[in-house]
C-alpha cells in the first residue's frame, strides 16, 4: 500500500472518528445548555422577588457563565476527539508491517533517507525486518537495533542520523494532521442550535 493510499485510508477513518466525536460533542453540549438553562430558570424565579432591573442583571450573568461553561465542554470535547483521532491512526500504523503495501512502502522510506544521508554507512531496522531490509541494503551494514512499527534509521560514519520511521512520519505529522481537524471541525455543520444566546 503506497503511502499516499495509507494517509486516505486514515483521513476516511479520522473523518468517521470525527462525525462519531461532533455527536458525542453535541450531545455533551446540548446537555450542558439545558442544565444551564434549567439553572437559570430557577435563578430567575428566584429573582423574581428582587428588583427587576438587578434580576435580568443577574439572570444575563448567569447565562454567560452557563455560555462560558458550554464553550469549554465543546472545546474539552474537540481535543478528547483529536486524541481518539490520533490513537486510532497509531493502531493503524502500528500494524502497518502486517498489510501487503509495506514492502513498498518500506523501499519509499529507504530511498527517501538515502537520499537525505548519501553517506550513511549503517543501515537500521527492526528486527522483522531484517529480511527484507537486506536485498536492498546496497552496502550498507543491516542493523537490528531498531523497535519500531516500521520503516529505518541510517547512519553516517561521522555520528549523523536520518530515523525514517512510522512513529516518526506520524510524529512529524501531527501538527498539520491537528490543523486539518480544526479545519474540517470550522467547516463541519453545526448541531442544531438550542436557544442559548
Amino acid at each position: 500500500m503506497a503511502l499516499d493510499d495509507l494517509l486516505r485510508a486514515i483521513e476516511a477513518d479520522a473523518a468517521a472518528e470525527r462525525a462519531r466525536a461532533d455527536r458525542e460533542t453535541a450531545s455533551e453540549a446540548t446537555a450542558i445548555v439545558q442544565r444551564a438553562r434549567r439553572q437559570a430558570s430557577e435563578l430567575e424565579a428566584e429573582l423574581s422577588a428582587t428588583p427587576e432591573a438587578e434580576a435580568r442583571a443577574e439572570a444575563e450573568a448567569a447565562r454567560a457563565l452557563a455560555r462560558l461553561d458550554a464553550s469549554g465542554a465543546v472545546r474539552f470535547a474537540q481535543e478528547e476527539a483529536f486524541a481518539l483521532l490520533v490513537t486510532g491512526i497509531r493502531g493503524e500504523l502500528a500494524a502497518v508491517r502486517d498489510t501487503s503495501g509495506y514492502p513498498e512502502l518500506f523501499r519509499a522510506l529507504l530511498v527517501e533517507s538515502r537520499a537525505a544521508l548519501p553517506a550513511a554507512r549503517r543501515l537500521r531496522v527492526d528486527r522483522r525486518d531484517v529480511d527484507l531490509a537486506t536485498p536492498l541494503a546496497d552496502g550498507l551494514y543491516v542493523d537490528p537495533a531498531l523497535d519500531t512499527w516500521g520503516g529505518v534509521e541510517l547512519a553516517s560514519d561521522d555520528g549523523r542520523i536520518v530515523r525514517n520511521t512510522v512513529e516518526e512520519r506520524l510524529a512529524n505529522a501531527e501538527l498539520l494532521l491537528r490543523r486539518r481537524f480544526a479545519r474540517w471541525l470550522a467547516t463541519a455543520p453545526e448541531p442544531a442550535r438550542t436557544g442559548v444566546r
